[in-house]
């Protein structure tokens, strides 16, 4: 092989190795999908959120701090993962299909230790666990988000944690979501 042929497979090695990564840069977010919460949902996530993270007399509950305002939000970001966004949402089913199958009833319809019970039985199996752990994630970043991105709106919880948020907070124009269609907007012209 000559030296040239070596360099253009080298290359096009390269080159291909790359395309993944381009792919997953690309603008061909799925726009149209809907990952809102419905009713039924929200109201499954917020005994969820609770479970997870109750209120105990030292501190706010994900309740206390509207953790599910958050979660839509983040949800509703077009910069989210579909693919996690997808799996949020379906453990949300999961929990209501545990709980027909263990119950017979739907999950909102249980008592309270009835619904321990089935959260308990859901935090043994792989998805649980998981999906356990992608909640507590969110609530933690709901308990020390600016009010701005839907939770925390009374900084109820940063005069818990005595946090000092600092300054400049985020103004609507500066955050998240708009500041990266700023910046998109930007590059494109």
């Amino acid at each position: 092989m000559q030296r040239s042929q070596f360099l253009r497979v080298l290359l096009a090695g390269a080159v291909a190795t790359q395309i993944p990564w381009w792919m997953a840069c690309s603008s061909g977010k799925n726009q149209t999908a809907d990952y809102s919460l419905n009713e039924e949902q929200q109201s499954i996530l917020v005994l969820v959120q609770n479970f997870l993270f109750p209120a105990d007399g030292n501190g706010p509950g994900a309740v206390d701090f509207k953790a599910e305002k958050y979660m839509q939000w983040v949800l509703s970001d077009e910069n989210m993962d579909p693919i996690e966004k997808k799996y949020f949402i379906n453990g949300l089913a999961w929990v209501e299909e545990t709980a027909q199958e263990e119950k017979g009833l739907s999950f909102l319809e249980l008592s309270e230790m009835e619904r321990e019970e089935i959260l308990e039985l859901i935090s043994k199996e792989v998805w649980g666990e998981s999906w356990y752990s992608m909640n507590l994630n969110f609530i933690f970043e709901a308990l020390l988000s600016d009010p701005i991105y839907g939770a925390n709106m009374d900084k109820q919880s940063w005069n818990w944690l005595e946090h000092n948020p600092g300054h400049p907070r985020p103004i609507e124009e500066m955050k998240y979501g708009n500041f990266l269609n700023y910046v998109n907007q930007e590059n494109k012209s």
